[in-house]
Parts: structure tokens; sequence; C-alpha cells
């Protein structure tokens, strides 16, 4: 078992897996001067919080240790981890990026970040690293496909970018004539290069389309070192996808039986459908609420039957109205609420006329009550029909 383990942690420089897994991170943090948990948690943790929690991590964290230590790659005593001499072993073939393995956390962000972009590990490259202008160079160098063995100024990528923009947009066919030195002007320039965003922008100056373009690369949420540095390291670690391929999985709960189905009742003797249900079932009606036209043609000729008055002054109630619309027309799919709101605008806007009840004879409180439709401070109970 724990030569399985260290077979799976000891990775050359022809196996290089281009991820990073929480192990290897507890193990390159722990080859640089040895650590507690605290500094695991204050370290590593941030490069995960896009990925896991806290918890998650703690947990992903104590796996990770037990394996290291399993595969005596680290030793704990009194809180403290330390790496071994195989662990360090391991650890220097890994992490190879620079001219000499690093003894600071620092010094060994500094080595992954030269290796995600794949720079040579020099002073000028170290010291536009700390800047956010020369790390945002170098990413955007690398994501293009640019050598990164130097760091080339704003002015010069903003012209190869121009370049690369126009040889996208031509098919690869730009070849001479735009490079450096060609007179391109540096606003038409930045306005090619800014077709290189998802959503193609201008940027006022160099610096800020480098690190614009850096932040869209990478994903941070600023254009700072930090930020870039940070975003840097997330991308080098195991995809979220992967990581859960990785995990073990979990047995599923076994699937509840499927239950038999009863036979059906007998019918009795004297049921009026025969025993094999052959009759055709009444399928669902397709609700289709009416529009307003055909709404008030509706509410006019359900009103008749049931208006009361004179000639020339003749109302129905609004309760009797809504009961005989809900019965002749259940494919409207209409509530009384919703009812008495097509009511309210069919008034207003001049289609049908409402009329309210005078209070004071008393007669059928129950109608009044159901038939009345608050609108503008007027209380409605009738529809009014006209002859």
């Amino acid at each position: 078992m724990s030569a399985a383990i260290e077979h799976s942690e000891l990775k050359t420089e022809g196996q290089a897996s281009p991820f990073l897994t929480v192990r290897d991170l507890l193990l390159l943090r722990t080859a640089v001067g040895g650590a507690t948990r605290a500094d695991l948690q204050r370290d590593v943790a941030p490069l995960l919080a896009s990925r896991i929690s806290g918890l998650e991590f703690r947990r992903s964290a104590e796996l990770a240790l037990s394996t290291l230590a399993g595969a005596l790659l680290t030793t704990e005593s009194k809180g403290r981890l330390t790496i071994t001499d195989k662990g360090r072993q391991v650890a220097e073939t890994s992490f190879a990026a620079s001219r000499v393995f690093p003894t600071t956390w620092s010094d060994a962000k500094i080595s992954l970040l030269l290796s995600a972009l794949a720079a040579s590990d020099t002073p000028s490259i170290r010291k536009a690293i700390g800047r956010p202008e020369g790390l945002a160079a170098l990413v955007v160098q690398h994501h293009f496909g640019k050598m990164t063995a130097r760091v080339l100024s704003p002015a010069d990528l903003r012209s190869d970018l121009a370049i690369i923009a126009l040889e996208r947009a031509f098919g690869n066919k730009i070849k001479t004539g735009l490079g450096k030195g060609s007179g391109l002007p540096a606003k038409a320039g930045r306005l090619l290069a800014g077709q290189l965003f998802r959503s193609p922008r201008e940027i006022a100056s160099d610096g800020k389309l480098i690190i614009q373009l850096a932040c869209e690369v990478t994903g941070a949420r600023e254009g700072t070192a930090p930020a870039l540095e940070l975003a840097i390291l997330r991308g080098l670690l195991v995809p979220k996808d992967e990581s859960a391929r990785t995990q073990p999985s979990r047995p599923q709960r076994a699937a509840p039986p499927k239950r038999v189905p009863r036979a059906p009742t007998p019918k009795p003797a004297n049921d009026r459908l025969p025993l094999d249900e052959t009759q055709p079932r009444t399928l669902p009606q397709v609700v289709s609420p009416p529009d307003m036209p055909e709404f008030c043609q509706a509410v006019v000729e359900a009103a008749r039957p049931v208006a009361e008055g004179w000639p020339g002054n003749q109302k129905a109630f609004i309760s009797l109205v809504w009961k005989a619309i809900r019965n002749a027309r259940p494919d409207w799919g209409l509530s009384e609420i919703a009812f008495k709101g097509m009511l309210a605008e069919a008034h207003r806007s001049g289609r049908l006329e409402l009329a309210t009840a005078d209070l004071k004879d008393g007669r059928d409180l129950k109608s009044l009550e159901d038939s009345k439709i608050l609108y503008k401070n007027t209380v409605w109970h009738f529809v009014r029909v006209q002859d």
C-alpha cells in the first residue's frame, strides 16, 4: 500500500501532471520550512476557496496528510509537519520550474507562476512578476502564444495583439506590413486589440488594455498583482469535474422495490360501464383565456336572462353573471377574481357598463356582497344590459 501511494506521488519531469491536487500543494508547503495545520489553512486554503469550502478543505487536507505520512514523505511532531528526505526528493522532482528549490512559501508561489506561464527563472522575469503590468504582460503573452523569455513593453504587445486580431478576422492571411515599426497608430492598434475581449471594447491606454485582457484570461477580479497571482495559481489546480472523478464513489442507495399493480376491482353487475371499460375517456379541456371582445359578448349574453328592471334600465347581478360564465365557459379557466378584473377593464375601456346598487332598499344582501367590485373608490354590483 505504501509503495502504491509513493508511486502516485512521485512525478518525473516527463510524467508531471499539468494540474495540482490538494496533496501536491500540502507537500510543497511542508517542504519549504515545515508547517503547522494553521499554516496550511492560511497559505493553501485560499488557493482552493473558489472550488471547495473551508470544511471540505480541512477534510481533504487531513486525508492528504495521512496519505503523505503513509508514504513516508512527511512526519509530524508536536503538531508540526516536516518533510522527510524522501519527501523532499519527490518535491524537488515535481516542482522543478526554478533554478533552485524554493526555501519560502513566497518563492514556492513564484516557482508555480513561472511554471504556469512557461517563463524562464531570470531576475528580470522575477521583477516583472511583482508588478501588475509585468505579470499581466506575461499572462497575455503566454495566452496568445508569444514567447515568455522576456516581458514585452505595452506598446509592443499592443501591436502584436492587433496583428492577432486581424489574423483572426481575415483567416490568418495577414503576414507583413503591420509588425513593429509599421506605423500603425496606437489608437487604431488598441481598437483592433480590443476585439480580442469576449465583449469587444475600446481601452484608453496600452497598460489598461494589457491588464484588463489578463484579468479576463485568468478570471481575476481586479488588476492588482496579488489578484492576478491568485487567479493564475487557482488555474493550476485540478478542475472541478476532474477532482470529482478522483473522489471515491459513494455507495448508492438501493432503489425501492417496484410496487406490483393490483388487479382492478370488479365492477358491480348493475354498473353502467362494461367491465373492460372500452369507452373512451374524456380528455381534459385545454385552457384558452378569451380576448376582450369575446369576453364582453359572452357577458352580455349571460346577463340578459338574469337581468331585472324595466326596459332601458335592465341590470344583472355580477355574481349571477359569473355563475353563468363559469358553467358555460370552463375552457376559459377564469377564476372569480380574474373574471371581475376583466369586467372592470371592460368597463374602463367602454366596452361594457357596470352599475352600482342603491343600498337603501336592502334587497338580496348576499347577491350584493358576492357581486361587488371595488374600482377607483366605487363599488360596482351590476352589469347593465342595453336593449
